[in-house]
């Protein structure tokens, strides 16, 4: 075997056990997330039949806007806090959570007072028939309430996704699975036992989140959390960083809302509520099929982020490659169960009579696109975590939007049947898109890195330091950064082997070495020993002792870095020096 695939190897070791320690706590919260959103319509569909699945699908413009500002907020924030603490920078993370954070509460607040106010508007745009009709009426029951709870909304989705960041994912998950699993318990009870009707929808929807945030408020209990609020000035340029990155995903939220006012419109005018009822169910099947696909997008970002900002791209890659198999396999086997339970699906939704057919061939039209939307999703969520924001917005747009719009355009012309070609045009035409463009504008790497796997029962550290010291001269280092690269990497990987490892096999090191633009080289060591920071290690007053002269080591490569960070993340040690 080669020294590169020896080397590729290797590092799946840290790649593959990261991907599965953010994976299945992410799959336990988005089957939460799936179920909440499906079990309003379910229990409305249930208790008021056709005009409560209508309004159900009248509302979801307004959930598009919503997600347009608070996943953009939160995603923008997660993906920035994560590129701040792969750089090793914890201060600037804290300082641009602390900003969202104000930001989300200030925005939210907007977004209620100006719903509230602009009520009757909203409801004319939506389409809700006349005031004081039963579907008017439900409509606005329910976006009130929606709109008194913004900020619970907000903070929620904010604090997921940076407690997740914050190598807390197991406690994220459980706070965003609980809060949708109450949200579901509490639709049941609300609707069917209370009788509450879309009230008890939208009342079962802001408890689970009041519930899921008080939970994601324990991770600033943990004395080892990084993430921290800070009262700080307004950082315009940080903020509209953040927003642009963020918004660059979920501003498809926007051609979305759009597309749904206009498919609305449309659906009316071929077959009424029947129609829109029909979209509701579409609608609640591609929660559930797509939502093996929020799991990998929700894996990929964070790992992508991290190692785009460690320059090691071979990660990068592994981790597209385990999202990518993961899902065409995965989104195929639900894809096909849906298809051929189609009309008990529709059945369970409150569908009846001939109705149940016409949606089943719905549903079954939809289960084509599942695989292309996939893998749409999946790359959006890797090209925003490498700074590709362009190339994310055309995804969202083409595939909400543009190439939605234009064949529920065209299909609208003829019978209502060939209408649901629409969901597998858009995501297909979509791909033929944007993967020739992302291919032919590929992202230019200028940066010179090294990458080098130590495996204790191999190789030896005299190996490491030779491989690394012609690196640094082929890249022309100064005589400071030579000596600093090479008294970090002996000193840090002596006392990690020393202190951490237990010579039980399968122990390594990772060290990606990098020389940034600014003439900064970059250091960032892995490693999958037990919890060991040595940077925290003290000099004691006997130097004869082995363990204080590795300790005297430590305090030389921190007098020596410009800056030096220590996190656990994922189940590894991270270290991270800056060397002038």
């Amino acid at each position: 075997m080669s020294d590169s695939a020896s080397v590729m190897m290797k590092s799946r070791a840290f790649t593959d056990k990261m991907f599965r320690r953010l994976f299945w706590p992410t799959l336990i919260s988005t089957i939460g997330l799936a179920l909440g959103d499906v079990a309003d319509a379910l229990f409305v569909g249930i208790r008021l039949g056709k005009v409560g699945l209508a309004t159900m699908s009248l509302v979801a413009p307004v959930y598009m806007v919503y997600n347009v500002l608070d996943v953009g907020i939160a995603l923008g924030a997660s993906v920035k806090y994560t590129q701040a603490l792969g750089k090793g920078d914890a201060k600037k993370g804290v300082e641009i959570f602390s900003q969202m954070l104000m930001v989300a509460v200030a925005v939210s607040l907007m977004v209620a007072a100006l719903g509230l106010s602009l009520m009757p508007y909203i409801l004319k745009l939506l389409g809700a028939g006349t005031e004081g009709s039963e579907l008017w009426n439900y409509t606005k029951e329910y976006l009130q309430i929606m709109f008194l709870g913004a900020p619970l909304t907000f903070l929620y989705f904010l604090l997921y996704y940076c407690v997740r960041c914050d190598d807390n994912a197991k406690l994220a998950s459980a706070g965003f699975a609980i809060g949708y699993f109450t949200d579901v318990i509490a639709s049941a009870v609300f609707i069917m036992g209370f009788h509450l009707d879309v009230r008890g929808a939208i009342y079962a929807t802001v408890l689970g989140k009041a519930v899921g945030v008080c939970i994601f408020l324990l991770h600033f209990t943990r004395k080892w959390a990084i993430l921290r609020f800070r009262f700080v000035k307004p950082d315009f340029k940080l903020i509209f960083s953040a927003l642009k990155t963020g918004m660059s995903s979920s501003v498809g939220y926007i051609g979305q809302f759009a597309a749904l006012l206009i498919v609305n419109i449309i659906l009316m005018r071929m077959g009424g509520e029947s129609a829109l009822a029909q979209l509701n169910v579409v609608q609640n099947v591609s929660y559930l099929a797509l939502a093996i696909y929020t799991v990998l997008s929700d894996t990929v970002q964070p790992l992508s982020g991290t190692f785009f900002a460690e320059h090691n791209r071979t990660a990068i890659k592994r981790v597209m490659s385990l999202g990518i198999w993961i899902g065409v396999i995965g989104g195929g086997v639900i894809a096909i169960l849906f298809a051929i339970f189609a009309p008990s699906v529709c059945s369970l939704f409150g569908l009846k009579g001939d109705t149940i057919t016409a949606g089943a061939f719905a549903v079954r039209l939809f289960c084509l696109s599942v695989i292309p939307a996939g893998l749409n999703l999946i790359w959006s969520a890797c090209f925003q975590s490498i700074k590709r924001e362009k190339l994310v917005l055309m995804i969202n747009q083409l595939r909400t939007f543009v190439c939605f719009l234009a064949f529920a355009a065209v299909l609208s012309l003829f019978d209502l049947q060939w209408f649901w070609f629409t969901f597998l045009g858009a995501e297909v035409l979509t791909l033929l898109i944007w993967v020739p463009i992302a291919r032919k504008h590929k992202q230019v790497v200028s940066n010179k890195v090294f990458t080098y796997v130590l495996d204790t029962n191999s190789t030896n550290i005299s190996e490491l330091l030779s491989l690394s010291e012609a690196f640094c001269e082929e890249n022309n280092a100064n005589t400071k950064q030579m000596y600093c690269v090479s008294i970090c990497i002996e000193e840090v990987c002596q006392a990690i082997i020393e202190n951490a490892f237990h010579s039980q096999g399968d122990e390594y090191i990772q060290l990606t070495l990098c020389f940034e633009q600014d003439g900064m080289v970059m250091i960032h060591i892995r490693d999958n020993a037990v919890s060991f920071n040595p940077f925290a290690m003290t000099i004691g007053q006997n130097y004869d002792n082995e363990e204080h002269l590795a300790s005297l080591g430590i305090q030389i490569v921190k007098s020596k870095s410009k800056k030096f960070f220590y996190r656990r993340y994922a189940g590894f040690n991270t270290l991270t020096v800056e060397v002038e």
